[in-house]
């Protein structure tokens, strides 16, 4: 993998965090003011469209309660530290639930040493060059990843789906999650390159 896709991936992951961490926080304010956005992230409560973090995505990675396994896949990766860069890029994020999903002992061999290769793309896979709100994304748009796979876009009304090159659809359940490097949209499913036949 080329140093720009372990960046993106780094940084799509970073996005995702830091936009966890950001709507905690608005969410410890909320008693004490008025809330002009919903929370997401906090233990609980369920991810919401639409929030501004305002922070760095590492700083915030950590704090989402949706993504634990996502953030400990980027600690596993070795991308930590790349997450913080400029960007910007959208970040199809997993949630927990999302990882559960797959075949049983599947996340557990990705956090293995000999994995890590794997890890890091199957990270940078859901990492899109560029800020695309869901607004901006199109019933049957080919999104190209940092990895050089592509995801197809469905859209029916505010519903937004993400198929995957091994034919897997993705439902976004939280859209528009803006970070200082990009832009967050969470999703209920891993997303899977096309099995290579080479």
């Amino acid at each position: 993998m080329n140093s720009k896709s372990f960046f993106g991936w780094a940084l799509a992951v970073a996005l995702f965090v830091g936009v966890d961490a950001a709507t905690m926080a608005q969410g410890q304010n909320s008693a004490t003011q008025p809330s002009t956005a919903s929370t997401m992230g906090m233990p609980g409560s369920a991810l919401k469209s639409g929030v501004s973090t305002g922070k760095d995505l590492t700083i915030s990675a950590a704090k989402s309660a949706d993504h634990t396994v996502l953030f400990r896949a980027l600690r596993v990766s070795g991308l930590t530290e790349q997450a913080s860069s400029k960007g910007p890029y959208t970040v199809f994020a997993p949630t927990n639930e999302a990882f559960d999903k797959l075949p049983a002992g599947t996340v557990d061999e990705l956090m293995k040493p000999a994995a890590k290769q794997k890890l890091v793309k199957l990270l940078a896979y859901h990492v899109v060059k560029g800020k695309l709100t869901s607004d901006q994304l199109q019933d049957g748009q080919k999104l190209k990843t940092v990895t050089g796979g592509i995801l197809t876009v469905g859209k029916q009304g505010d519903a937004v789906t993400i198929t995957d090159g091994a034919g897997n659809t993705a439902t976004v359940n939280a859209a528009d999650v803006e970070t200082t490097n990009g832009i967050v949209h969470s999703i209920d499913t891993v997303l899977m390159p096309a099995v290579s036949t080479k």
